[in-house]
């Protein structure tokens, strides 16, 4: 796992792991960008804006990501952006 920041856009970076293959995402409500592969769905990394404002207020929650690794609704919306992009490439 490796983190990045960016002082002058205040986002922090995560990324789990590496990966050669295509990468989509999505966003939560927080703005959070939960980056994942197209191929099997694996959760890659994450985008968090706003970190040390966050931070600061204690308010640094990422739902979507947790031990399950994800609840069922963002486990649909998973497969179905990966549908999506898989069709849009195939194009």
């Amino acid at each position: 796992m490796t983190f990045s920041y960016d002082d002058d856009a205040d986002v922090l970076y995560v990324t789990f792991q590496k990966t050669s293959s295509p990468v989509t995402y999505l966003e939560n409500d927080n703005g959070d960008i939960i980056r994942f592969e197209v191929e099997s769905g694996t959760v890659v990394g994450v985008t968090v804006p706003c970190f040390l404002e966050r931070a600061g207020l204690g308010n640094i929650s990422i739902e979507e990501i947790g031990s399950a690794p994800f609840n069922a609704a963002m486990s649909q919306l998973i497969a179905e952006r990966t549908r999506h992009f898989k069709a849009r490439h195939r194009a």
